[in-house]
């Protein structure tokens, strides 16, 4: 199994974040609250026909790259699916956010 990740930088540039840290990831909604795009991640896995590749397999990695790029969130999920012989591959693009603080009341 492989399994790669990089980010690209949208608007200005963001600290990273710690590896591990808290993302948000919205698959099928939007954020309740105010947000800025800062990056395009993307997210590579291949493996062999007998272990699929699917979005629990690369989500880890999307997350980690999003921490990279200093992002909070992640949006707009793409996915894509291929092969070739035995091999599985499987592509996630996303927009990393910064989601704003609420404002106080």
């Amino acid at each position: 199994m492989a399994t790669t990740g990089d980010f690209r930088p949208l608007s200005g540039s963001y600290a990273a974040r710690p590896a591990d840290c808290d993302v948000r990831v919205f698959r099928n909604t939007r954020p309740d609250r105010p947000f800025v795009a800062i990056s395009r991640l993307n997210v590579h896995v291949e493996k062999t026909v007998f272990a699929p590749s699917d979005f629990s397999s690369a989500v880890g990695e999307l997350k980690r790259q999003a921490c990279r790029s200093g992002a909070n969130g992640v949006i707009d999920i793409q996915e894509s699916h291929s092969s070739y012989l035995e091999t599985r591959m499987y592509n996630l693009s996303a927009t990393g956010i910064r989601l704003r603080e609420p404002s106080p009341r």
